[in-house]
Formats: structure tokens, C-alpha cells, sequence
């Protein structure tokens, strides 16, 4: 019993260790995605630069005959999936993420759960934030998906 209560503390620190260092958080007063003290020193990017899959949308797993993908670089946002291919500007302004969509023809078709929830959380992204697999989780729009580098 003593040797629980002397290792305890230290399981307690190194587990301390293993937070996200620069998960952004969301301020309770206003629900927008906000650097606290400690976050992201200026000029880094929150938003994961890359390519990659739509793995998950609204906490369910993407099983589609295709893959949704997301092209991130320094300003825009590109979706994928067919002929479903919806764009956005991204910056930060006073610790917020900010997009605007970029007015573009996309096709006429239905749209799969998966696409709206990406589109939704595009539109209006809250929530940025790495999960344990080592992917993205990004929530906005009432919607949520998760994000792996390709």
C-alpha cells in the first residue's frame, strides 16, 4: 500500500505530461475557438496543414465507396468527395478561426452525412484538437469529423 501511494504521484505527473501542448480551447463566453495562455506561440498554425481522410463524421466511421478527402494549406480549405468539392479561405483573427467559403459550382447531387457534417464544421469550426490516434477531431456547426494524414 505504500508503494501505491508513493508512485501515484508520479503516475499522476507523467500523465500530466501527455496533454495536447497546443490544443486550443473554447471560450465559455462566446463557444469560439480561443488560444489560452500556454497555447500556440503567435504566428503558428492551429489548423493541421496536409492532406488528409474524413475517417469519422458525428462520431460514426465513414464507410464509403469513395474517400472524403481535406486539403489544408496556409489559407485554404479544399473537400473532396466526387464532384462534391467545396472550398474555404481560413485566418486567425484575435485567436479565432475564421473561414469563409469560397463561392464555387458544385454538383447537383445528394449529399452523404459524411459531406454535410464536414461542410457544416467548415463553415463554422469551434473545436480543433488532436486525438490519441494521432488524428484531428474538429467540431463546429453542431457537426464533428475526424481527420488522418494521408
Amino acid at each position: 500500500m505504500k508503494f501505491l501511494a508513493a508512485i501515484l504521484p508520479l503516475a499522476l505527473f507523467a500523465l500530466g505530461a501527455c496533454e495536447a501542448r497546443y490544443a486550443p480551447t473554447t471560450d465559455q463566453r462566446d463557444g469560439q475557438l480561443t488560444p489560452s495562455s500556454g497555447d500556440a506561440p503567435a504566428g503558428e498554425v492551429l489548423l493541421p496543414q496536409g492532406e488528409f481522410r474524413v475517417a469519422g463524421a458525428d462520431g460514426v466511421d465513414v464507410n464509403l465507396g469513395h474517400a472524403i478527402t481535406v486539403s489544408i494549406d496556409d489559407d485554404t480549405i479544399a473537400l473532396a468527395s466526387q464532384c462534391v468539392t467545396p472550398r474555404w479561405t481560413y485566418n486567425y483573427s484575435g485567436g479565432t478561426l475564421a473561414t469563409q467559403a469560397i463561392p464555387d459550382p458544385i454538383c447537383d447531387r445528394g449529399r452523404y452525412p459524411a459531406e454535410e457534417a464536414a461542410m457544416a464544421v467548415f463553415d463554422a469550426p469551434k473545436i480543433i484538437m488532436r486525438t490519441p490516434e494521432n488524428g484531428w477531431y474538429i467540431a463546429g456547426g453542431g457537426r464533428s469529423i475526424t481527420l488522418f494524414s494521408q
